[in-house]
């Protein structure tokens, strides 16, 4: 097994694993502690000023509501600007440009600055101080991830010239894969992850879009039309497996950390037996929508069903104690 990078939550040890020292590989920021950083530096504050101005209106007579309407418009203008920011941080950090094309470590770093930039613009319009430590976090948090993108384009790059060089695929099936099958089921894969959620709603429009952009591009296309369905099919596959490696966060591993923290205070902390009996669950019986096991993601194999497993090969289980019957019996035999 080879690991090719680490997204982690910027934690001290985890950045050092990713060192020369040890794996030598990227260590990319977890997207979600990274816009969590945004909202500590302007967002949490912008929204506080949304929900004094709008406390103040409410509590003021109408004769005298002109300028707080106007002063509340302003700020939620600020507070609209500063989402549309943050949902544009969302959408640059994908290996995908606007047009489908392979995108660059530049252009991903040129695009988070200028949302810094704007935000910091936004804040300082609501007289919000900018504290320079987080601010300087976030900044050294933008190169990482850049680069955590174009890594992975690289190694994308490298996948399909090596199922090129041993025949799996041809020249013609290659061009189709980047023009056509990785954008398709890359965009696919982001809209399934994306929460079916009120503020996550722009997000999954966006995701549609480019999601039937990549469809029609790909029915228009000739080669689309002379692939048998059989290769299709097993080209879309392939493309779906090297697809689903782009990470940009550690959701999975913090949802079970999340987990077990509420398993360990509800019952204030509990046997090491049953932690490995959680984790074995976690990794070969909890399945993602496509049937998937984490261990047959990261070993790319398959294995038996762990039910069926346990059932087939845990075996001499003691009998239940034999307690004494308390009812009352009743013979006709005499003694």
């Amino acid at each position: 097994m080879e690991v090719s990078s680490i997204v982690s939550d910027r934690a001290k040890a985890l950045i050092k694993l990713g060192t020369s020292d040890y794996l030598n590989v990227i260590s990319i920021p977890d997207l979600f502690h990274f816009t969590q950083d945004f909202g500590k530096l302007a967002g949490l504050q912008i929204g506080k000023k949304r929900a004094a101005a709008k406390k103040v209106l409410s509590n003021i007579v109408e004769s005298g509501k002109g300028k707080l309407k106007e002063e509340l418009a302003q700020v939620e203008g600020i507070y609209q600007k500063y989402r549309n920011e943050m949902q544009q941080i969302n959408k640059t950090i994908h290996p995908f440009n606007d047009k489908d094309e392979w995108t660059s470590q530049r252009e991903v770093e040129k695009s988070l600055l200028h949302c810094f930039r704007s935000i910091a613009s936004l804040a300082t319009k609501l007289d919000i101080s900018i504290v320079i430590t987080q601010a300087s976090k976030i900044l050294a948090q933008i190169l990482p991830i850049s680069q955590g993108v174009e890594a992975w384009v690289n190694m994308a790059k490298q996948e399909l010239g090596t199922w090129l060089s041993v025949r799996k695929i041809n020249e013609e099936e290659k061009n189709w894969l980047i023009k056509n099958a990785l954008p398709f089921v890359y965009w696919q894969i982001q809209l399934n992850r994306t929460p079916a959620k009120l503020r996550n709603k722009d997000l999954r429009i966006y995701y549609k879009k480019r999601l039937q952009e990549a469809k029609q591009r790909a029915l228009d296309n000739p080669i689309t039309k002379e692939l048998e369905t059989d290769r299709q099919q097993k080209l879309l596959l392939m493309a779906h497996k090297l697809a689903i490696t782009f990470q940009r966060a550690s959701s999975q591993t913090e949802g079970r950390n999340g987990y077990l923290a509420f398993i360990n205070h509800a019952y204030k902390g509990f046997p090491k037996d049953r932690l490995n009996v959680l984790t074995v669950i976690h990794n070969f019986d909890i399945k993602r929508k496509d049937g998937t096991t984490p261990a047959n993601r990261l070993f790319n194999k398959d294995f038996p069903d762990l039910f069926d497993f346990i059932c087939a090969n845990v075996t001499g289980f003691k009998e239940p104690r034999k307690r004494k019957s308390k009812s009352l019996t009743i013979s006709l035999l005499q003694h």
